[in-house]
């Protein structure tokens, strides 16, 4: 038993198959699913083959809306603020795609974050939006005044990733919302490294969009998202992609045959059609075994974990990149040493099924609240001493 109260043995023999051969540090590319998630797609696509699902809206509309309030109370959201889409860059593609955009507009991302939040708005240079990136300078970090100095009255949006997929970075969005509103821009998270591992709280937060896919620290497989819009986002965005799901009547078979586009009020007006329904109901499976653990106790076992992760890796003569301030660290260690090759030390440990990735020059290790003394005894075993 943990000191978080987690039964962390149980927890790998009961859940986490993967544990039988790897020692898995590279959750922030691929959180390998526990047995709830298993158990959840086996169920649904089995009674499927049998053609034994609900018909209709019972499955389409109901057991979706089901999961969509699971998923909406684990980040402390209204379900009507919550829909499914398929990918980070979907979910931020509402905004790019749906935002009345005007030549001189601005938006501000990090120069450091992944593609999916960078390009969706690089892709309206055609239309005058001009992109201003916050310069990370070997800081490994940013803070709102970074933001603010970027900020001009023609800023609209403010992208930022809640973790920072390189270098493990946990931005200060709270400060960063407040000077957006002040400022009348929105705020949009991509919370994708950060859930599943970190307690997300949308109104503690302040942000306006939020988007996590399900694939890393969720360990819920590819193909969902969690997509948090706060109502006001809902009233000015257009629907970039309408389908017969975006309406506000769904339960009425004649109003699908009317083609009067009545958008739905609720974010699922952005849902186009009919989502990847395995997805969605293993991604509930896995948040039903989140708030089973306690996501603030989830929170706390990968931080002290990570805390011991990175000390036995300074002991070993690394040196860990990532911001150790408080409130900036997550479950991402960025590490190096001097003289070492990290891709060739990624490479043994991989043979000997010891996972970790490597970003920005330099071993990535991400962990989760599953991982033992004897996943880390492992990793230490592979390093060059």
């Amino acid at each position: 038993m943990s000191r978080t109260g987690i039964d962390v043995a149980a927890l790998r023999r009961e859940q986490f198959s993967v544990t039988r051969r790897w020692a898995w540090f590279d959750h922030a590319t691929f959180g390998p699913p526990p047995r709830v998630f298993v158990d959840a797609v086996s169920a649904f696509t089995e009674a499927m083959a049998a053609a034994e699902v609900p018909e209709g809206l019972e499955l389409f509309v109901d057991a979706v809306d089901r999961a969509r309030a699971r998923a909406a109370r684990f980040i402390n959201a209204d379900p009507d603020d919550v829909a499914f889409l398929k990918s980070t860059a979907e979910g931020l593609g509402v905004v790019a795609l749906g935002l009345d955009w005007a030549p001189g507009d601005q938006v501000i991302a990090y120069d450091q974050a992944f593609p999916a939040d960078v390009y969706p708005w690089l892709n309206l240079a055609g239309r005058g939006v001009e992109v201003r990136l916050v310069r990370d300078r070997g800081r490994q970090r940013h803070d709102a005044h970074d933001v603010a100095a970027l900020m001009t009255p023609r800023t609209r949006v403010v992208c930022l990733e809640l973790v920072n997929c390189n270098n493990g970075f946990r931005a200060p969005l709270r400060e960063i919302a407040a000077l957006c509103h002040e400022r009348g821009a929105w705020l949009l998270v991509d919370a994708t490294q950060a859930a599943g591992a970190l307690r997300i709280d949308v109104r503690e937060i302040g942000c306006d969009v939020l988007v996590a896919h399900g694939y890393k620290f969720l360990m819920a497989g590819w193909g969902t998202a969690i997509c948090y819009f706060a109502p006001h986002t809902r009233e000015r965005l257009r629907v970039p992609e309408p389908g017969w799901k975006s309406i506000q009547d769904l339960r009425s078979v004649t109003s699908h045959f009317d083609y009067r586009l009545d958008y739905a009020q609720e974010a699922r007006r952005f849902e186009p059609g009919v989502p990847d329904l395995s997805s969605i109901f293993g991604l509930e499976a896995v948040i039903d075994l989140l708030e089973r653990l306690g996501p603030s106790q989830v929170e706390e076992q990968v931080l002290r974990y990570a805390g011991e992760v990175g000390e036995a890796l300074e002991d070993r003569g690394w040196e860990i990149v990532s911001s150790r301030l408080a409130g900036e660290r997550s479950a991402i260690l960025s590490a190096v040493r001097e003289g070492v090759d990290p891709v060739a030390v990624q490479a043994e440990l991989r043979r000997r099924h010891v996972a970790c990735a490597v970003r920005a020059g330099r071993m990535r290790i991400s962990v989760h609240a599953y991982n033992d003394r004897a996943d880390l005894d492992r990793l230490l075993d592979c390093l060059p001493a």
